[in-house]
């Protein structure tokens, strides 16, 4: 059983996963959840073997009471899961990959193609082309006739099936960008997925931010999954920190993306508040119980400055 993360990057992880081991039962966990829920956990017991795919779960260590475990991830971690076969993940020794399927392309020794380049675009965007794979990427596309641009368009179309919430879809679209670049690009219910999304984006960004010592701080009420795009257009687009929040009602989540600086230590600040928490040098993302977030974005701030 393959477990992976539910954006452009996990599920071409997947795909790349199976280009290894063969046609795999797969699934993403409970979409927004940072850590195994019961019903997750139900779901991937009876499997000999699970690997977990771009994902740095606080919980991961559980699915080696029942099953073989190897996680391939990128994320900061400074923890390996000690009772996994194999923990593959380049921050463990300080090197940070700018995506999950270079780390699997890495481990197997798989050639560079696009599903590589769709899991380095969906975490870095445009910057995949200041990553030490910038020169594959270009590789790439002067080989296959494509533009960067076409992979930007595949990505926004992958995640779109997360952002509306969409499980199955996720699971689907595994099989759908093995197909390759083009089956992703003619997709039609994803398209319109993207055109939902784009409503809903363009709707919480109508919203002006306020600026808190230099920090733009964002607050939105959605039912999408869209924060981590939401704070990067706003960080991208103005050039700055941005800390975006979304009261779901069940939950309160926080996104926080620098353009510039690493803001990685949030991370163990959210963790030693009792939050899941995650993310990468430039990003951190935590869910925590509703109501929280308005105190906890002091404290953000406060280590911001």
């Amino acid at each position: 059983m393959i477990l992976h993360h539910w954006d452009a990057d996990g599920i071409c992880s997947a795909a790349l996963l199976m280009r290894v081991h063969g046609e795999q039962e797969h699934m993403t966990p409970t979409i927004g959840n940072y850590f195994l829920c019961e019903e997750d956990l139900n779901a991937l017991r009876g499997h000999d073997e699970v690997i977990i795919a771009d994902m740095n779960l606080p919980d991961a260590h559980r699915v080696c009471e029942f099953a073989r475990l190897r996680i391939y991830d990128h994320h900061l971690t400074r923890e390996r899961v000690s009772c996994a076969l194999e923990h593959i993940n380049p921050a463990l020794e300080g090197h940070l990959y700018p995506s999950a399927t270079t780390v699997i392309m890495k481990r197997h020794s798989l050639p560079f193609d696009h599903l590589v380049a769709l899991g380095i675009v969906g975490d870095k965007g445009k910057g995949a082309l200041e990553t030490e794979f910038s020169g594959e990427i270009q590789k790439y596309l002067e080989k296959s006739g494509r533009a960067f641009e076409d992979l930007l368009t595949a990505v926004n179309l992958l995640d779109s099936s997360y952002k509306v919430d969409r499980r199955d879809e996720v699971v689907e679209n595994v099989h759908l960008v093995a197909e390759g670049l083009d089956a992703v690009l003619g997709c039609e219910r994803l398209r319109r997925n993207v055109e939902e999304v784009e409503r809903e984006i363009e709707r919480c960004l109508a919203v002006e931010p306020k600026a808190v010592n230099g920090v733009l701080l964002l607050r939105m009420r959605t039912r999408y999954h869209i924060i981590s795009t939401v704070t990067r257009r706003l960080a991208w687009g103005r050039r700055a920190t941005a800390i975006v929040i979304n009261e779901r009602g069940d939950r309160d989540e926080m996104y926080v993306r620098s353009v510039d600086r690493d803001i990685s230590h949030l991370i163990d600040i959210a963790k030693s508040c009792g939050y899941f928490a995650g993310g990468k040098r430039e990003v951190m993302g935590a869910i925590l119980p509703p109501g929280e977030a308005q105190k906890f974005v002091a404290v953000v701030l406060e280590a911001l400055r």
